[in-house]
């Protein structure tokens, strides 16, 4: 059986890199699936910028928040390119659908669980552990997935 909706998320990490390995041999060369790789920027990975200054009734400096929205969307779109190179280097000739999106939400699960309701994902493959994570543990990230998500979910190393 072949899965027609699959969702990767991506942290850069070498699972994560063989979970897309494994998500194009899971799809086959169905050119009607469609891979969504998936990274979750948190909300402070980059740190706002101090929009009241000492006191609440400052003003806030619009030209911060322009300043920081613009390094923003400098940061997701260097890593979408990031991404999609290495997409293309896993995709080895697989005809399917690639949808590679970067999102910002408040944590890594409650935005993969949101993106698996919104898209109806039938199949989530994932890294079993990613950066950071300690060695021979299930990462928190996967064991978050797993119990959030109401659809399959691989986990690979």
């Amino acid at each position: 059986m072949f899965f027609k909706n699959v969702m990767v998320p991506y942290d850069e990490s070498e699972h994560a890199t063989s979970a897309l390995h494994i998500a194009f041999g899971m799809v086959g060369d169905d050119p009607g699936a469609q891979i969504h790789v998936v990274m979750i920027v948190g909300a402070g990975a980059v740190p706002a910028p101090s929009l009241v200054g000492g006191a609440f009734d400052t003003p806030i400096d619009t030209g911060s928040l322009m300043e920081y929205d613009n390094m923003m969307g400098a940061l997701v779109e260097r890593t979408r390119n990031e991404i999609e190179r290495v997409v293309e280097d896993a995709r080895d000739g697989a005809q399917c659908k690639v949808n590679v999106v970067v999102r910002t939400a408040s944590a890594p699960v409650e935005g993969i669980a949101e993106y698996v309701a919104d898209h109806s994902i039938d199949l989530v493959v994932m890294g079993r552990r990613g950066l950071g994570a300690l060695r021979g543990m299930l990462g928190s990230v996967s064991f978050g997935v797993l119990r959030s998500v109401d659809v399959p979910v691989l986990t690979v190393k």
